[in-house]
């Protein structure tokens, strides 16, 4: 048994068909041409990638990141003279992502405020989002107010499903730690989140406008133990981020537009 040309691709040329031997006889099966297996890979990708795309917007759903900060991005970053080490130490620690995650490795970034500690953050955020990464990236206020949200609807179930979502994802990155209230309340939920991240060895990225020092005063406990702060510092080293004022610098741009428009 011989193909025939209508077993021919009028657009490739390629065969349409083959003849296979069962049981001694030829029998002529149809088969995918090479456009056709072209046109195959196309679709298989598309969805793969439709399928990327789903699985990223719930992550970033996921994430419960303001969108305001969905904005922050090394693409976006200002690189300068003052940043740019800072800037070079978050992307390798994107780019080494696994080691970091395997050995535990967060880092602590503070330093006065405006300094761009937030922006900085919320990059690694999007950036490992961006590589398939669970994590959950919001304010200390943000998240606190959160947990408390649950209680008029969900009772200590909706707490409960709040605390382990930041238990289960792979980093936790919690921004302007120290600006919440210093009350019991707020010591205790601290440390239940912060010690569940260091019993299950999973990072954190945390930032603060706080000296060290301001900060372990601020996280210590009602019985005068500072077990939050001493986890926190075994878990993320801590970075300065020095250099001037970006809130400062845009306020005065800001101030000479207005005065052109004054004269």
């Amino acid at each position: 048994m011989d193909l025939v040309s209508d077993d021919y691709c009028e657009k490739c040329g390629d065969s349409q068909a083959m003849v296979i031997n069962m049981l001694g006889t030829d029998t002529k099966v149809r088969k995918l041409c090479d456009c056709q297996k072209i046109e195959r890979d196309k679709r298989i990708e598309e969805e793969k990638n439709r399928d990327r795309q789903m699985r990223l917007e719930k992550l970033r759903n996921n994430s419960l990141m303001d969108d305001e900060f969905k904005k922050c991005t090394f693409q976006n970053f200002i690189v300068d003279d003052k940043n740019k080490k800072m800037y070079d130490l978050a992307k390798r620690y994107c780019n080494k992502w696994p080691q970091m995650k395997k050995e535990n490795v967060g880092i602590l970034f503070h330093g006065k405020p405006g300094r761009g500690k937030t922006f900085l953050t919320f990059c690694i955020a999007n950036e490992l989002l961006g590589k398939g990464v669970p994590l959950i990236a919001m304010s200390t206020l943000g998240l606190l107010s959160k947990i408390k949200a649950t209680y008029g609807k969900w009772g200590d179930a909706g707490e409960v499903q709040v605390i382990n979502s930041l238990k289960n994802a792979s980093l936790l990155i919690l921004d302007d730690l120290g600006a919440e209230n210093s009350t019991t309340w707020t010591k205790e939920k601290l440390y239940e989140i912060i010690d569940s991240r260091y019993r299950n060895k999973k990072p954190m990225i945390v930032s603060t406008n706080l000296t060290l020092e301001q900060l372990k005063n601020k996280l210590t406990t009602d019985d005068g133990v500072t077990r939050t702060y001493d986890r926190l510092i075994e878990m993320c080293y801590p970075l300065e981020i020095k250099g001037y004022s970006r809130r400062i610098k845009t306020a005065k741009e800001k101030e000479k537009i207005i005065q052109s428009l004054l004269s």
